[in-house]
């Protein structure tokens, strides 16, 4: 798991993009669910959790992403390092406002990952 101080300045940008271009991902699931054969290979996004147990905050990929009314859904594809309310694998509702990235692949190529992309500049894992 990589931590960052929440003044992280890169980190901030790319989360403030991630929101602002949300709508961009949303259009493409929705575009992609009226295909008669799908294109978009894996959706994830990243959204941030606060444990009202331990208080913590992390920030944990969802995968199979999509939107049900106004919220992002989807399991968590993680086990949780600091959030015990949640459990790898578990159906998950987050809002809009906790989204901190999103990726997917569509023909080859990969749209969003924000974050991921400073945390390769900056050789991390994600």
């Amino acid at each position: 798991m990589n931590s960052f101080p929440g003044d992280d300045p890169e980190i901030n940008a790319a989360i403030e993009e991630a929101q602002r271009r949300l709508p961009e991902f949303r259009r493409a699931l929705d575009q992609d669910a009226r295909r008669v054969v799908p294109q978009i290979e894996g959706s994830l996004v990243k959204a941030r959790f606060e444990s009202l147990v331990t208080h913590k905050i992390e920030h944990m990929w969802i995968e199979d992403a999509g939107f049900e009314s106004e919220m992002v859904v989807g399991t968590l594809s993680s086990e949780p390092n600091a959030i015990p309310e949640f459990t790898q694998g578990d159906w998950v509702t987050v809002s809009p406002e906790a989204i901190s990235d999103w990726t997917y692949r569509q023909n080859g190529k990969t749209y969003g990952g924000f974050t991921i992309r400073i945390m390769q500049k900056r050789g991390l894992k994600w």
